[in-house]
Protein backbone atom coordinates (compact mmCIF):
# COMPACT_ATOMS: atom_id res chain seq x y z
CA UNK A 1 0.00 0.00 0.00
CA UNK A 2 0.91 3.72 -0.93
CA UNK A 3 2.20 5.35 2.03
CA UNK A 4 1.98 9.19 2.15
CA UNK A 5 3.20 11.63 5.20
CA UNK A 6 1.59 15.15 5.77
CA UNK A 7 0.63 17.38 8.88
CA UNK A 8 -2.46 17.39 8.54
CA UNK A 9 -5.17 15.73 7.28
CA UNK A 10 -9.03 16.93 6.41
CA UNK A 11 -11.92 14.91 5.66
CA UNK A 12 -14.19 16.99 3.55
CA UNK A 13 -13.60 19.75 1.56
CA UNK A 14 -16.69 21.87 1.75
CA UNK A 15 -17.24 24.95 4.23
CA UNK A 16 -15.71 23.58 7.33
CA UNK A 17 -12.90 21.85 5.65
CA UNK A 18 -11.87 24.62 3.50
CA UNK A 19 -11.80 26.69 6.25
CA UNK A 20 -9.70 24.76 8.75
CA UNK A 21 -7.06 23.59 5.64
CA UNK A 22 -6.64 27.36 4.67
CA UNK A 23 -6.00 28.37 7.84
CA UNK A 24 -3.36 25.96 8.80
CA UNK A 25 -2.27 25.93 4.94
CA UNK A 26 -1.82 29.35 5.50
CA UNK A 27 0.20 29.05 8.64
CA UNK A 28 2.85 27.03 6.89
CA UNK A 29 1.81 23.36 7.08
CA UNK A 30 1.21 20.24 5.26
CA UNK A 31 -2.65 19.96 4.34
CA UNK A 32 -4.20 17.15 3.00
CA UNK A 33 -7.87 17.72 1.76
CA UNK A 34 -9.97 14.41 0.82
CA UNK A 35 -13.44 15.45 -0.79
CA UNK A 36 -15.41 12.30 -1.40
CA UNK A 37 -17.48 13.93 -3.85
CA UNK A 38 -16.18 15.97 -6.87
CA UNK A 39 -16.66 19.72 -6.88
CA UNK A 40 -19.04 21.46 -8.26
CA UNK A 41 -21.97 19.44 -6.37
CA UNK A 42 -25.22 20.76 -4.70
CA UNK A 43 -25.69 19.47 -0.98
CA UNK A 44 -29.12 20.19 0.98
CA UNK A 45 -28.42 23.80 2.34
CA UNK A 46 -30.38 26.81 2.87
CA UNK A 47 -27.17 28.60 0.98
CA UNK A 48 -27.43 31.57 3.29
CA UNK A 49 -24.28 33.39 4.72
CA UNK A 50 -25.82 36.17 7.40
CA UNK A 51 -22.86 38.96 7.64
CA UNK A 52 -20.95 37.55 10.08
CA UNK A 53 -20.83 34.59 7.94
CA UNK A 54 -19.89 36.99 4.83
CA UNK A 55 -17.14 38.25 7.40
CA UNK A 56 -15.67 34.89 7.99
CA UNK A 57 -15.42 34.44 4.22
CA UNK A 58 -13.26 37.52 4.25
CA UNK A 59 -10.99 36.47 7.09
CA UNK A 60 -10.44 33.53 4.83
CA UNK A 61 -9.57 35.21 1.65
CA UNK A 62 -12.54 33.87 -0.31
CA UNK A 63 -15.02 37.40 -0.56
CA UNK A 64 -13.50 38.55 -3.64
CA UNK A 65 -14.25 34.82 -5.05
CA UNK A 66 -17.92 34.89 -3.98
CA UNK A 67 -18.42 38.25 -4.72
CA UNK A 68 -17.15 38.34 -8.55
CA UNK A 69 -20.14 35.59 -9.06
CA UNK A 70 -21.98 38.81 -8.23
CA UNK A 71 -24.47 37.64 -5.80
CA UNK A 72 -27.21 40.08 -4.79
CA UNK A 73 -25.98 41.90 -1.71
CA UNK A 74 -29.33 41.78 0.73
CA UNK A 75 -28.38 44.79 3.61
CA UNK A 76 -31.89 44.28 4.66
CA UNK A 77 -33.50 41.06 6.75
CA UNK A 78 -37.67 41.15 6.95
CA UNK A 79 -39.99 38.90 9.27
CA UNK A 80 -43.63 38.19 7.88
CA UNK A 81 -45.82 37.05 10.33
CA UNK A 82 -49.99 37.85 9.38
CA UNK A 83 -50.35 41.29 9.32
CA UNK A 84 -47.12 41.90 11.54
CA UNK A 85 -44.63 43.30 8.49
CA UNK A 86 -40.93 44.25 9.91
CA UNK A 87 -37.78 45.16 8.04
CA UNK A 88 -34.75 46.07 9.16
CA UNK A 89 -31.02 46.28 8.53
CA UNK A 90 -28.37 43.85 9.47
CA UNK A 91 -25.77 45.25 12.03
CA UNK A 92 -22.15 45.34 10.07
CA UNK A 93 -19.83 42.86 11.55
CA UNK A 94 -16.04 43.78 10.38
CA UNK A 95 -17.72 46.43 8.47
CA UNK A 96 -19.67 43.92 6.54
CA UNK A 97 -23.34 44.96 6.39
CA UNK A 98 -24.97 42.86 4.08
CA UNK A 99 -25.74 38.90 3.65
CA UNK A 100 -25.32 36.66 0.70
CA UNK A 101 -27.08 33.85 -0.57
CA UNK A 102 -24.95 31.80 -3.32
CA UNK A 103 -26.05 28.49 -4.11
CA UNK A 104 -23.70 25.87 -2.51
CA UNK A 105 -22.83 24.53 -6.09
CA UNK A 106 -20.87 27.88 -6.46
CA UNK A 107 -20.18 28.49 -3.32
CA UNK A 108 -18.39 25.42 -2.36
CA UNK A 109 -16.06 25.46 -4.92
CA UNK A 110 -14.59 29.25 -4.40
CA UNK A 111 -13.84 27.91 -0.99
CA UNK A 112 -11.98 24.95 -1.92
CA UNK A 113 -10.32 26.81 -4.63
CA UNK A 114 -9.21 29.19 -1.53
CA UNK A 115 -7.80 26.36 0.68
CA UNK A 116 -5.29 25.46 -2.69
CA UNK A 117 -4.58 28.88 -3.61
CA UNK A 118 -3.52 28.95 0.26
CA UNK A 119 -1.30 26.03 0.00
CA UNK A 120 -3.33 22.59 0.70
CA UNK A 121 -3.62 19.64 -1.57
CA UNK A 122 -7.48 19.31 -2.31
CA UNK A 123 -8.48 16.31 -4.14
CA UNK A 124 -11.45 15.24 -5.19
CA UNK A 125 -13.16 11.52 -5.31
CA UNK A 126 -11.22 10.62 -2.51
CA UNK A 127 -13.35 8.34 -0.25
CA UNK A 128 -11.59 7.86 3.56
CA UNK A 129 -12.07 4.29 4.41
CA UNK A 130 -10.74 4.18 7.84
CA UNK A 131 -9.18 5.78 10.85
CA UNK A 132 -5.67 4.44 11.13
CA UNK A 133 -4.38 4.30 14.52
CA UNK A 134 -1.20 4.36 16.42
CA UNK A 135 -0.65 4.19 19.84
CA UNK A 136 -4.12 4.96 20.90
CA UNK A 137 -4.06 8.06 18.50
CA UNK A 138 -5.76 8.71 15.47
CA UNK A 139 -2.28 9.40 13.10
CA UNK A 140 -3.88 9.50 9.54
CA UNK A 141 -6.78 7.45 7.04
CA UNK A 142 -6.77 5.10 4.42
CA UNK A 143 -8.46 6.66 1.40
CA UNK A 144 -9.66 5.44 -1.99
CA UNK A 145 -8.96 7.21 -5.06
CA UNK A 146 -8.49 6.63 -9.00
CA UNK A 147 -9.44 2.84 -7.49
CA UNK A 148 -6.20 2.43 -5.43
CA UNK A 149 -6.45 2.69 -2.01
CA UNK A 150 -3.19 4.14 -0.04
CA UNK A 151 -2.63 5.35 3.37
CA UNK A 152 -1.77 9.19 4.48
CA UNK A 153 -0.39 9.21 7.99
CA UNK A 154 -0.76 12.42 9.84
CA UNK A 155 -0.38 13.70 13.63
CA UNK A 156 -4.21 15.13 12.90
CA UNK A 157 -7.03 13.77 11.59
CA UNK A 158 -10.03 16.41 11.01
CA UNK A 159 -13.39 15.12 9.77
CA UNK A 160 -15.32 17.90 8.07
CA UNK A 161 -17.33 14.92 6.35
CA UNK A 162 -20.90 16.03 7.34
CA UNK A 163 -23.52 14.42 9.60
CA UNK A 164 -22.76 11.41 8.16
CA UNK A 165 -19.17 11.47 8.99
CA UNK A 166 -17.41 8.46 8.46
CA UNK A 167 -14.47 10.25 10.70
CA UNK A 168 -17.14 10.58 13.65
CA UNK A 169 -18.16 6.63 13.20
CA UNK A 170 -14.52 5.55 12.83
CA UNK A 171 -13.00 7.02 16.21
CA UNK A 172 -16.42 6.08 18.06
CA UNK A 173 -17.73 9.48 18.39
CA UNK A 174 -20.99 8.54 15.75
CA UNK A 175 -23.40 8.66 18.34
CA UNK A 176 -24.34 11.96 20.14
CA UNK A 177 -24.03 12.86 23.48
CA UNK A 178 -27.08 15.33 23.39
CA UNK A 179 -29.60 15.65 20.42
CA UNK A 180 -33.15 16.85 19.75
CA UNK A 181 -35.20 15.58 17.01
CA UNK A 182 -36.69 17.59 14.42
CA UNK A 183 -40.14 19.01 14.04
CA UNK A 184 -39.68 20.52 10.57
CA UNK A 185 -39.09 19.10 7.44
CA UNK A 186 -37.20 21.33 4.42
CA UNK A 187 -37.61 21.55 0.91
CA UNK A 188 -36.21 24.39 -1.08
CA UNK A 189 -35.89 25.15 -5.28
CA UNK A 190 -34.48 27.82 -7.37
CA UNK A 191 -36.67 30.67 -9.85
CA UNK A 192 -36.70 33.38 -11.22
CA UNK A 193 -36.87 36.65 -9.13
CA UNK A 194 -39.91 38.54 -9.93
CA UNK A 195 -39.05 41.47 -7.54
CA UNK A 196 -35.54 42.07 -9.23
CA UNK A 197 -35.12 45.63 -9.34
CA UNK A 198 -36.82 46.47 -5.72
CA UNK A 199 -35.60 46.40 -2.46
CA UNK A 200 -36.87 42.77 -2.14
CA UNK A 201 -34.46 41.57 -4.38
CA UNK A 202 -32.27 42.90 -1.25
CA UNK A 203 -33.72 41.24 1.43
CA UNK A 204 -33.53 38.03 3.31
CA UNK A 205 -37.20 37.62 4.50
CA UNK A 206 -38.34 35.24 7.02
CA UNK A 207 -42.85 33.90 6.68
CA UNK A 208 -44.49 32.47 9.20
CA UNK A 209 -48.02 31.23 8.67
CA UNK A 210 -50.01 28.35 9.79
CA UNK A 211 -47.22 25.59 11.22
CA UNK A 212 -45.04 26.67 8.24
CA UNK A 213 -42.01 29.00 8.16
CA UNK A 214 -40.71 29.74 4.80
CA UNK A 215 -37.55 32.22 3.40
CA UNK A 216 -36.66 34.04 0.46
CA UNK A 217 -33.66 34.66 -0.36
CA UNK A 218 -32.00 36.34 -3.83
CA UNK A 219 -29.33 34.68 -5.48
CA UNK A 220 -27.01 35.50 -8.70
CA UNK A 221 -28.61 35.60 -12.26
CA UNK A 222 -31.91 37.51 -10.98
CA UNK A 223 -32.65 34.51 -9.42
CA UNK A 224 -33.87 33.05 -6.01
CA UNK A 225 -34.26 30.84 -3.65
CA UNK A 226 -37.55 29.82 -1.84
CA UNK A 227 -37.15 26.87 1.12
CA UNK A 228 -40.12 25.89 3.02
CA UNK A 229 -40.13 24.64 6.43
CA UNK A 230 -43.16 22.70 7.27
CA UNK A 231 -43.85 20.13 9.84
CA UNK A 232 -41.72 16.87 9.18
CA UNK A 233 -44.95 14.48 8.52
CA UNK A 234 -45.70 17.09 5.29
CA UNK A 235 -42.54 16.60 3.39
CA UNK A 236 -43.55 13.04 2.15
CA UNK A 237 -46.38 15.04 0.62
CA UNK A 238 -43.86 17.00 -1.41
CA UNK A 239 -42.57 13.43 -2.22
CA UNK A 240 -45.71 11.78 -3.71
CA UNK A 241 -46.83 15.00 -5.79
CA UNK A 242 -43.71 17.41 -5.42
CA UNK A 243 -45.86 20.46 -7.13
CA UNK A 244 -48.81 20.16 -6.13
CA UNK A 245 -48.18 19.84 -2.67
CA UNK A 246 -45.64 23.34 -3.23
CA UNK A 247 -48.99 25.17 -4.21
CA UNK A 248 -50.94 24.37 -1.51
CA UNK A 249 -47.96 25.10 1.34
CA UNK A 250 -47.47 28.71 -0.58
CA UNK A 251 -50.95 29.15 -1.25
CA UNK A 252 -52.05 29.04 2.46
CA UNK A 253 -50.04 32.40 3.44
CA UNK A 254 -51.79 34.50 -0.06
CA UNK A 255 -50.56 37.89 1.14
CA UNK A 256 -47.07 37.41 2.35
CA UNK A 257 -44.77 34.44 0.93
CA UNK A 258 -47.59 33.92 -1.84
CA UNK A 259 -47.31 37.40 -2.94
CA UNK A 260 -43.86 37.32 -2.96
CA UNK A 261 -43.18 34.31 -5.58
CA UNK A 262 -46.24 35.46 -7.40
CA UNK A 263 -44.92 35.87 -11.31
CA UNK A 264 -42.23 33.60 -10.04
CA UNK A 265 -40.84 30.79 -13.27
CA UNK A 266 -38.45 28.57 -14.48
CA UNK A 267 -38.47 26.97 -10.98
CA UNK A 268 -35.92 23.89 -10.67
CA UNK A 269 -36.47 20.38 -8.81
CA UNK A 270 -37.76 20.58 -4.99
CA UNK A 271 -35.17 19.36 -2.50
CA UNK A 272 -36.17 18.33 0.65
CA UNK A 273 -35.22 16.37 3.97
CA UNK A 274 -37.47 15.23 6.70
CA UNK A 275 -34.37 14.26 8.62
CA UNK A 276 -32.80 17.41 10.47
CA UNK A 277 -31.85 16.10 13.99
CA UNK A 278 -29.70 18.76 15.88
CA UNK A 279 -26.72 17.07 18.28
CA UNK A 280 -23.84 17.28 20.14
CA UNK A 281 -21.00 14.85 19.04
CA UNK A 282 -17.83 14.44 21.16
CA UNK A 283 -15.49 16.44 19.05
CA UNK A 284 -12.36 15.73 20.28
CA UNK A 285 -9.85 13.27 21.55
CA UNK A 286 -6.48 11.77 20.47
CA UNK A 287 -5.73 13.33 17.06
CA UNK A 288 -8.68 13.83 15.81
CA UNK A 289 -11.53 16.09 15.19
CA UNK A 290 -15.10 17.10 14.03
CA UNK A 291 -15.48 20.26 12.24
CA UNK A 292 -18.92 21.75 11.10
CA UNK A 293 -21.90 19.21 10.78
CA UNK A 294 -19.52 16.33 11.42
CA UNK A 295 -19.67 17.55 15.38
CA UNK A 296 -22.41 20.19 15.57
CA UNK A 297 -25.74 20.29 13.68
CA UNK A 298 -28.50 22.78 14.33
CA UNK A 299 -31.80 22.84 12.61
CA UNK A 300 -31.42 25.01 9.55
CA UNK A 301 -34.49 26.93 10.42
CA UNK A 302 -32.28 29.30 11.90
CA UNK A 303 -29.98 29.54 9.24
CA UNK A 304 -27.01 29.39 11.21
CA UNK A 305 -24.79 26.50 10.08
CA UNK A 306 -22.59 28.14 7.62
CA UNK A 307 -21.58 31.12 9.80
CA UNK A 308 -20.31 28.29 12.72
CA UNK A 309 -18.57 25.92 9.70
CA UNK A 310 -16.63 28.79 8.82
CA UNK A 311 -15.83 30.18 11.95
CA UNK A 312 -15.18 27.05 13.96
CA UNK A 313 -13.01 25.83 10.70
CA UNK A 314 -10.79 28.55 11.15
CA UNK A 315 -10.73 28.82 14.76
CA UNK A 316 -9.87 25.22 15.09
CA UNK A 317 -6.80 25.76 12.60
CA UNK A 318 -5.76 28.71 14.67
CA UNK A 319 -5.70 27.08 17.84
CA UNK A 320 -3.90 24.32 17.01
CA UNK A 321 -1.68 25.86 14.44
CA UNK A 322 0.70 26.68 17.02
CA UNK A 323 1.22 23.66 18.39
CA UNK A 324 1.97 22.26 15.31
CA UNK A 325 4.01 24.89 14.44
CA UNK A 326 6.00 23.80 18.05
CA UNK A 327 6.13 20.08 17.24
CA UNK A 328 4.42 20.05 20.98
CA UNK A 329 3.56 17.37 22.75
CA UNK A 330 0.83 15.06 22.08
CA UNK A 331 -1.01 16.35 25.16
CA UNK A 332 -0.54 20.08 23.76
CA UNK A 333 -2.42 19.12 20.75
CA UNK A 334 -4.90 17.12 22.47
CA UNK A 335 -5.64 20.31 24.88
CA UNK A 336 -5.71 22.46 22.33
CA UNK A 337 -8.68 20.36 20.26
CA UNK A 338 -10.64 20.49 23.77
CA UNK A 339 -10.11 24.00 23.99
CA UNK A 340 -11.60 24.40 20.60
CA UNK A 341 -14.40 22.22 21.16
CA UNK A 342 -15.49 23.82 24.54
CA UNK A 343 -15.30 27.10 22.54
CA UNK A 344 -17.53 26.15 19.77
CA UNK A 345 -20.12 24.52 22.55
CA UNK A 346 -19.93 27.39 24.62
CA UNK A 347 -20.65 29.77 21.61
CA UNK A 348 -23.25 27.51 19.83
CA UNK A 349 -25.40 26.22 22.57
CA UNK A 350 -27.87 29.02 22.71
CA UNK A 351 -28.48 29.26 18.95
CA UNK A 352 -29.16 24.99 19.11
CA UNK A 353 -31.74 25.81 22.20
CA UNK A 354 -33.19 28.62 19.55
CA UNK A 355 -33.20 26.03 16.66
CA UNK A 356 -34.99 23.04 18.53
CA UNK A 357 -37.40 25.33 19.85
CA UNK A 358 -37.95 27.36 16.23
CA UNK A 359 -38.12 23.64 15.23
CA UNK A 360 -41.04 22.86 17.14
CA UNK A 361 -44.05 21.43 14.65
CA UNK A 362 -46.64 24.22 16.14
CA UNK A 363 -48.05 27.05 14.60
CA UNK A 364 -45.30 29.87 14.42
CA UNK A 365 -47.30 32.95 14.00
CA UNK A 366 -49.99 32.59 17.14
CA UNK A 367 -50.56 35.48 18.43
CA UNK A 368 -48.36 35.96 20.94
CA UNK A 369 -45.74 35.60 18.98
CA UNK A 370 -46.38 38.02 16.34
CA UNK A 371 -47.10 40.67 19.33
CA UNK A 372 -43.46 39.64 20.52
CA UNK A 373 -42.21 40.06 16.56
CA UNK A 374 -44.17 43.59 16.42
CA UNK A 375 -42.35 44.95 19.30
CA UNK A 376 -39.44 45.29 16.81
CA UNK A 377 -41.18 47.41 14.92
CA UNK A 378 -39.01 50.74 14.31
CA UNK A 379 -35.90 49.17 16.73
CA UNK A 380 -32.90 49.20 14.35
CA UNK A 381 -31.53 45.63 14.36
CA UNK A 382 -33.21 43.98 16.99
CA UNK A 383 -34.16 41.00 14.97
CA UNK A 384 -31.13 41.44 12.69
CA UNK A 385 -29.08 40.56 15.61
CA UNK A 386 -30.83 37.20 16.31
CA UNK A 387 -30.91 36.03 12.96
CA UNK A 388 -26.57 37.35 12.36
CA UNK A 389 -25.62 35.93 15.60
CA UNK A 390 -24.42 39.34 16.87
CA UNK A 391 -26.32 38.80 20.16
CA UNK A 392 -27.57 35.45 21.95
CA UNK A 393 -31.41 35.01 21.10
CA UNK A 394 -32.32 34.91 24.54
CA UNK A 395 -30.80 38.41 25.01
CA UNK A 396 -32.79 39.78 22.18
CA UNK A 397 -36.18 38.20 23.28
CA UNK A 398 -35.52 38.83 27.01
CA UNK A 399 -38.04 39.19 29.75
CA UNK A 400 -39.18 42.98 28.86
CA UNK A 401 -39.76 41.85 25.60
CA UNK A 402 -41.94 38.52 26.22
CA UNK A 403 -43.77 40.44 29.36
CA UNK A 404 -44.78 42.90 26.17
CA UNK A 405 -45.46 40.94 23.68
CA UNK A 406 -47.66 39.44 26.12
CA UNK A 407 -49.53 42.50 27.61
CA UNK A 408 -50.02 43.71 23.81
CA UNK A 409 -51.43 40.39 22.53
CA UNK A 410 -54.01 40.15 25.21
CA UNK A 411 -55.17 43.24 24.48
CA UNK A 412 -55.55 42.78 20.69
CA UNK A 413 -56.85 39.46 21.34
CA UNK A 414 -59.09 39.29 24.29
CA UNK A 415 -61.34 36.22 23.00
CA UNK A 416 -58.10 34.39 22.95
CA UNK A 417 -56.46 35.35 26.13
CA UNK A 418 -56.76 31.34 27.90
CA UNK A 419 -54.89 30.38 24.78
CA UNK A 420 -52.48 33.26 25.38
CA UNK A 421 -51.33 32.33 28.76
CA UNK A 422 -51.40 28.67 28.90
CA UNK A 423 -48.47 29.43 25.80
CA UNK A 424 -46.90 32.18 27.73
CA UNK A 425 -46.82 29.63 30.62
CA UNK A 426 -45.40 26.71 28.83
CA UNK A 427 -42.65 28.69 27.55
CA UNK A 428 -41.58 29.73 31.08
CA UNK A 429 -39.23 26.36 31.40
CA UNK A 430 -38.00 26.79 28.18
CA UNK A 431 -36.92 29.67 29.29
CA UNK A 432 -35.29 28.41 32.08
CA UNK A 433 -33.94 25.68 30.55
CA UNK A 434 -31.77 27.85 28.09
CA UNK A 435 -30.32 30.49 30.66
CA UNK A 436 -29.70 27.79 33.04
CA UNK A 437 -27.58 25.74 29.87
CA UNK A 438 -26.01 29.56 29.77
CA UNK A 439 -25.12 29.29 33.19
CA UNK A 440 -23.74 25.86 33.67
CA UNK A 441 -21.96 25.90 30.03
CA UNK A 442 -19.31 28.16 31.83
CA UNK A 443 -18.90 24.83 33.98
CA UNK A 444 -19.82 22.04 32.16
CA UNK A 445 -17.98 20.10 29.62
CA UNK A 446 -20.59 17.74 27.52
CA UNK A 447 -23.08 17.79 29.81
CA UNK A 448 -26.04 15.40 28.05
CA UNK A 449 -28.88 16.90 30.08
CA UNK A 450 -32.11 17.45 28.18
CA UNK A 451 -34.14 20.69 28.55
CA UNK A 452 -37.64 21.52 27.85
CA UNK A 453 -36.94 23.20 24.77
CA UNK A 454 -35.32 20.09 23.00
CA UNK A 455 -37.34 16.66 21.94
CA UNK A 456 -34.76 14.18 23.26
CA UNK A 457 -37.00 10.79 21.71
CA UNK A 458 -34.38 11.25 18.99
CA UNK A 459 -33.81 7.15 16.91
CA UNK A 460 -29.78 8.35 15.85
CA UNK A 461 -29.38 6.10 12.23
CA UNK A 462 -26.81 3.50 13.07
CA UNK A 463 -23.77 4.44 12.17
CA UNK A 464 -22.03 2.88 8.76
CA UNK A 465 -20.68 -0.77 9.14
CA UNK A 466 -16.89 -0.23 9.81
CA UNK A 467 -14.36 -1.58 6.48
CA UNK A 468 -12.77 -4.66 7.22
CA UNK A 469 -9.31 -3.17 7.82
CA UNK A 470 -6.57 -4.13 6.18
CA UNK A 471 -3.13 -5.26 7.57
CA UNK A 472 -0.64 -2.82 8.91
CA UNK A 473 1.96 -1.85 6.83
CA UNK A 474 5.60 -0.91 8.06
CA UNK A 475 5.55 0.77 11.21
CA UNK A 476 2.22 2.41 10.89
CA UNK A 477 0.94 1.00 14.02
CA UNK A 478 -2.77 -0.72 14.82
CA UNK A 479 -4.65 -0.35 11.19
CA UNK A 480 -7.88 -0.21 13.21
CA UNK A 481 -10.29 -0.30 16.39
CA UNK A 482 -10.76 2.97 17.23
CA UNK A 483 -11.10 3.73 21.14
CA UNK A 484 -14.47 4.54 22.46
CA UNK A 485 -14.62 8.42 22.32
CA UNK A 486 -14.04 10.38 25.83
CA UNK A 487 -17.23 9.77 27.94
CA UNK A 488 -18.75 12.97 28.90
CA UNK A 489 -16.85 14.31 32.63
CA UNK A 490 -19.87 16.22 33.57
CA UNK A 491 -22.65 14.47 35.63
CA UNK A 492 -26.42 15.47 34.23
CA UNK A 493 -27.23 18.46 35.26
Amino acid sequence: MRVEETDVVVVGGRLAGSATAITLARGGHRVVVLEKRRLPSDTLSSHALVPSAVAETARLGALDRLLALRPPRSPWVHVGAGDVQVHEHWSAVDGIGYGLCIPRIDQDVELARTAEAAGADVRMDAEVVDVVWRGGRAAGVRVVQDGEEREIRARLVVGADGRRSTVAARVGAWQPYRASRNGRGAAYRYMTDPQVGTRWHETMSQWRWGTTIGYTFPIPGERMICMLMPPAERIAELRRDPEAAWSRLVAEDPAGIGERLRGAAEHTKIRSTAETISFFRASSGPGWALAGDAGHFKDPVIGSGQRDALRFGRRLGELVGPVLDADGEDHELDDALRTWERERDRTCMASYHWGSRESRPIAPATPLQREIIRTFDGHRGQLADNFGRVRDPERIVGPRVVALGLLNALHRFPEQRGAIVREALGELPIEAGIRLDRWLGRRLFRASTTRPSERGDVAFPPAPRPRRAAEPTGGSGEAAGAPAAEASPAPAA
